[in-house]
């Protein structure tokens, strides 16, 4: 199977990583860049329980562990699939009783949708699970780009690097982050999905700030992409995006997570 998709006004090149789920690359739309990498590091679950007395707190067994999502866990082929306006890229994968599908959905109108489902026998009702989204977008190039994000009814721009959690607040069309191109003007909106808890954190791009094969480099060590974060600016320059969402034990399983993406200023 080739591993580009030319179809629906997008070229993507893909791969299957050792890790990281179904790697997207050089991801043009209508002739112009918009996406240099996307991949999904990490899938952590948290056991969660109603109370706990501190005597009890038995530390990190109740998690968040790792389930690697790649080679190793991959049940079937990779499949592309076209539907009417887009066209699917997707896998399965299964870590014991843990089951995933692994969708990356590009339509003719500019959206991109990265999304993860969830389901099979380890789901239960004191799980929350928390998929890892990161985002190398690279509109019209890697640099001259600016982040904002919709905060007190209108679009504020982002400074420096952060975590910014979705507050409830959302313009017209629900994106709450967006990255825009100050030379174009182009932008990626994000628009969270309607039940994932999610936040953004958005972190200025340097070599060997790739996801690392484990969320944490050591017990009790900040886990990623918490550990990337300082105050650097980021107008101006390369950056990257991480996309987690926090998938609680109320919600309704098989449950789908991920964000929807659109590309604007590109038609």
């Amino acid at each position: 199977m080739s591993n580009l998709i030319a179809e629906a006004h997008w070229r993507v090149h893909w791969r299957l990583t050792e890790s990281a789920g179904i790697m997207i690359y050089l991801a043009d739309y209508r002739g112009r860049r918009v996406l240099w990498e996307a991949s999904l590091p990490y899938v952590t679950v948290d056991h969660q329980r109603e109370t706990l007395e501190l005597r009890d707190d038995p530390g990190e067994v109740h998690g968040p562990w790792w389930v690697p999502l790649g080679t190793r866990t991959l049940q079937g082929p990779v499949r592309v699939q076209s539907f009417r306006g887009g066209i699917e890229l997707s896998a399965a994968f299964a870590a014991g009783p843990y089951h995933y599908t692994q969708l990356w959905r590009f339509h003719d109108d500019g959206r991109l949708c990265p999304w993860l489902t969830i389901y099979g026998p380890g789901v239960h009702d004191q799980h929350t699970y928390h998929p890892h989204w990161r985002f190398d977008f690279d509109l019209d190039g890697a640099r001259h780009d600016r982040i904002e994000r919709f905060e007190g009814t209108r679009w504020q721009r982002v400074e420096r690097e952060g975590w910014f959690p979705y507050s409830g607040e959302a313009d017209e069309q629900g994106n709450v982050w967006r990255q825009v191109d100050a030379r174009s003007g182009a932008a990626i909106n994000l628009r969270p999905h309607t039940w994932d808890d999610a936040e953004v954190f958005a972190i200025r791009y340097h070599d060997g700030e790739w996801a690392p094969y484990s969320p944490r480099s050591a017990a009790g060590e900040q886990t990623f992409p918490s550990a990337y974060v300082g105050d650097e600016p980021l107008d101006g320059d390369d950056v990257t995006l991480w996309y987690v969402a926090h998938v609680h034990f109320d919600q309704s399983f098989p449950y789908t997570a991920g964000p929807w993406i659109k590309v604007q200023g590109m038609d």
